[in-house]
């Protein structure tokens, strides 16, 4: 009986620590549980005593979130040219709207060596931007369906055409820096021709 009810204890601790800790980032969430007059404080480390480096409004939304700490207590998220902390009881994790291509709503990929970006607009079309012109190219074919996606678990596969040139890209989970700041994003780019890297963002 002892044996028994240790399993179910076990059992039901995994449960519990798995429900409070979604695996799949990035994703938005919302600031809450913070008085009007105060802010969420950002830290340089995940722990209480670290130095500040950002403050988050108490009503903010939109914040990605890149990955938990170890322990699931700390946010990864970005301020202002850095990346830092913030205590993730405080924030809570918002619906994700998602496009026609199943990509989340306001997904962004760029890079620099020149400075590039591709925002993804209604049905199969993206749109290429560099300093001084933007350009609207097809999407010709996608991996998985729309209704399959989940690129922050498994990572999204697309054909877009360049000048009359098929121009195959992943956008892939994993750590990227922008090669310009501190800053720290969970998704990133990459096809086979230039632009060839980059990182995404959620917002």
């Amino acid at each position: 009986m002892r044996i028994l009810l240790s399993i179910v204890l076990a059992c039901w601790t995994a449960s519990a620590t798995a429900d409070e800790i979604d695996p799949f980032f990035p994703a938005l969430y919302a600031v809450t549980g913070v008085a009007e007059n105060d802010t969420l404080n950002i830290r340089a480390a995940p722990d209480g005593d670290a130095a500040v480096i950002g403050a988050l409004a108490h009503d903010a939304r939109d914040i990605e979130v890149i990955t938990l700490s170890r322990q699931g207590g700390w946010a990864l998220v970005n301020a202002s040219e850095n990346a830092g902390w913030a205590a993730f009881r405080f924030l809570n994790r918002q619906d994700q709207r998602v496009m026609s291509l199943g990509l989340p709503e306001g997904l962004r990929c760029f890079g620099t060596e020149p400075f590039w970006s591709i925002t993804f607009g209604g049905g199969a079309v993206l749109d290429y931007a560099t300093p001084g012109s933007i350009m609207r190219h097809s999407i010709t074919s996608m991996s998985p369906a729309p209704e399959n996606v989940s690129v922050a678990e498994f990572g999204y596969r697309f054909v877009w055409q360049s000048q009359g040139e098929d121009v195959t890209a992943h956008i892939l989970p994993g750590r990227c820096s922008d090669g310009m700041s501190d800053r720290i994003y969970g998704l990133h780019y990459v096809d086979n021709q230039r632009p060839s890297t980059g990182c995404c963002s959620l917002n």
